[in-house]
């Protein structure tokens, strides 16, 4: 008996890279990201390389995009899932990763610095 491949969701193979290429990027291995958020580095895998989409829950997306800093909708928008609407203006982490494909520490780092000047001259706001 021939036994079926599995095809890959195009949108799940390219979640999966998006997601491991953050982790890459933050310099985290799979066994640590796979403890912090609760998921073991098997599933955690099987999630990088596209090989989930019967079981990824909108939980395991959620604990992802809290830990990645990542809006879960710039997420959905990576895989292809979703659509922004192209009048909407992104947030700031958002903007720096499709406008210059900042790591996310990178991203952490100006978000500190737009905090500092937004302290520093709110007396000018109104």
């Amino acid at each position: 008996m021939v036994r079926q491949l599995k095809t890959i969701p195009y949108e799940m193979k390219k979640l999966g890279i998006y997601l491991k290429r953050l982790r890459e990027e933050a310099d985290f291995s799979i066994r640590g990201v796979a403890q912090e958020i609760g998921l073991s580095p098997s599933y955690l895998s099987k999630i990088e390389n596209g090989n989930s989409f019967s079981t990824l829950s909108i939980y395991t997306l959620l604990k992802l995009s809290k830990f990645y800093n990542i809006p879960i909708g710039a997420l959905l928008k990576e895989a292809g899932l979703v659509d922004i609407d192209e009048y909407e203006l992104p947030n700031l982490p958002q903007y720096l990763r499709a406008k210059y494909h900042l790591s996310p520490q990178a991203i952490r780092d100006m978000e500190i610095a737009k905090e500092i000047v937004d302290k520093k001259y709110q007396t000018f706001r109104k």
